[in-house]
């Protein structure tokens, strides 16, 4: 069987030490020229590859990132993630996903996991933190790694001084979708999903509140609605509004997916979109646009976000000194259900 060569098989032929033979796999600068050349004809003669582990026992990097977030089914984070994944690639990186299935505990394992196979970094998506109890627990486990390693926020934060975060425009493009059914004349405006806590939810109903002040909407408190953030879940909240004696004439789900629930609903209830109500999302999700009627949205620059959360890892592993925040710009996309 042939033998597998080792770092310490290449310095014992050259006659040098392992830290040389590291030093020009590196291509460091502090190796005299015929030494160098000596290693490298080694090298040359059994096409030696440093394994993984050993190159990151070299350059003290994996060329590994984690990225974690709450659930790969939703187009939402698996959009971002591809992204992220596909820049990572050709940087010469590799992601590790891990799915935490929404549960505060698998947070905590999945950081630890990473740290023990030395990534070079993690990407955390926002999860559904609704309790203040969920919210210290978190906060703590943040506290714990952010020390370690380099993690990114997309658009989560959490206040965690030592993050950085890279973020959607979410309030600005809110409120221009909004404005964009007050400019269309629809007063009677609900807005449908999303749990208080959540820092992506709190940011949509402050704006949507403010708007109503700032418009003076004519705004029960019945075409404000709290639930979950599936299709099953629009489907109820959007029955629930359509059962009531004075009907909005506009809805706006807190995300594309509510927002697919509440045309479902109008389909079984015969309620045309947008004749008889229109009906707004956030996110632009693949799905938006294929539905029907196609879901007027606002769109994430996913590329962007993924691609920055990747960088930021690079070059903080290059010692680069870099801002802690990032915001990227969102875009109103109209479509046929308005």
């Amino acid at each position: 069987m042939k033998k597998n060569i080792t770092v310490y098989d290449i310095a014992s032929e050259a006659g040098v030490s392992v830290a040389t033979v590291s030093r020009v796999l590196t291509n460091n600068a502090n190796v005299a020229e015929l030494t160098r050349k000596k290693v490298q004809d080694v090298i040359d003669k059994y096409d030696f590859q440093p394994n993984a582990l050993a190159r990151s026992l070299f350059k003290n990097e994996t060329k590994m990132i984690g990225c974690i977030l709450p659930d790969i089914t939703n187009p939402y984070y698996s959009s971002v993630f591809l992204e992220a994944e596909n820049y990572a690639l050709d940087l010469g990186y590799t992601l590790v996903l891990c799915n935490t299935m929404d549960k505060i505990m698998n947070d905590g394992i999945y950081f630890q996991t990473l740290v023990e196979r030395q990534v070079d970094g993690i990407i955390y998506m926002g999860r559904h933190i609704a309790t203040s109890k969920e919210s210290e627990s978190f906060k703590k486990i943040i506290a714990k790694y952010t020390k370690r390693l380099p993690v990114v926020m997309i658009n989560c934060d959490y206040s965690d001084d030592n993050c950085y975060l890279v973020q959607s425009s979410e309030e600005e493009s809110f409120l221009g979708i909004l404005e964009l059914l007050v400019q269309k004349g629809h007063r009677k405006i609900a807005l449908i999903g999303g749990i208080q806590g959540v820092k992506q939810t709190d940011i949509k109903r402050n704006a949507f509140h403010r708007a109503v002040e700032k418009y003076n909407l004519d705004v029960k408190e019945e075409y404000i609605i709290e639930g979950d953030y599936t299709i099953e879940a629009g489907v109820n909240m959007m029955t629930k509004l359509l059962s009531a004696e004075d009907r909005p004439t506009a809805v706006m789900g807190i995300n594309d997916i509510v927002s697919i629930g509440a045309l479902k609903a109008c389909q079984m209830n015969q309620i045309r979109v947008p004749e008889d109500i229109v009906i707004t999302g956030f996110d632009n999700i693949p799905l938006s646009h294929y539905v029907y009627p196609s879901l007027t949205t606002v769109s994430h620059d996913y590329e962007k976000l993924g691609r920055k959360a990747v960088d930021i890892i690079c070059d903080l592993s290059l010692g680069k000194t870099l801002e802690k925040k990032y915001e990227y710009s969102m875009n109103v996309i109209e479509r046929d259900s308005i």
